[in-house]
């Protein structure tokens, strides 16, 4: 019998799809015995898995913003927002919620790096949107990645509450999770 040789979208693995009659019009041939052909496909898959490389995303989700002590406005309640950044990196802000001391947030950020996620260090900042003048720093706090807690390589930590301060002085918290996993790099065709 004869074994068609097909390509994989890949264009790379052979696969044997087994015997089958020529189709009318068709001419088949084929010199590799099946043996060979999966002596082939093996060395194949083993040398794209050699060529794999991940990268980690990590996923911030900001919850809530919630029991705003620190008040930088004379006549209104404040219009807080959270700034994060990633050793020391900025990552964004989430959008000002107007005149409140507790909001429901629901914003997420990400992250992607080929260095151990665990060297990233995040830190909140907690503001006050000012329309007449620079935005006020109401307080801030910190998460270690690292140090905070122990994940595994792939791992989520789920409303985490991050004691904001000012001065030494808890001013509120911003309830926070974070999503850690691995993804393969596919790499363009050269």
């Amino acid at each position: 019998g004869t074994y068609p040789l097909v390509h994989s979208y890949l264009g790379v693995v052979p696969t044997v799809l087994g015997h089958h009659e020529p189709l009318e019009g068709e001419t088949v041939e084929n010199t590799t015995s099946p043996d060979e052909t999966q002596e082939q496909t093996t060395l194949s898959w083993q040398g794209l898995c050699e060529e794999k490389r991940y990268e980690t995303v990590l996923r911030i989700v900001i919850h809530s913003i919630r029991n705003i002590t620190r008040d930088t406005d004379l006549l209104t309640k404040v219009d807080p927002f959270v700034e994060i950044r990633a050793n020391s990196i900025f990552l964004g802000a989430t959008k000002p919620q107007i005149n409140t001391t507790t909001a429901i947030v629901e914003e997420a950020f990400y992250i992607k790096t080929e260095a151990d996620w665990r060297t990233i260090k995040l830190k909140f900042d907690l503001k006050d949107q000012d329309h007449m003048t620079n935005d006020d720093l109401l307080g801030h706090g910190y998460l270690d990645l690292g140090g905070y807690f122990d994940m595994g390589e792939e791992d989520s930590l789920i409303e985490q509450t991050i004691h904001l301060k000012w001065k030494g002085k808890e001013i509120g918290e911003v309830v926070m999770s974070v999503d850690v996993q691995k993804a393969i790099v596919i790499k363009a065709e050269e």
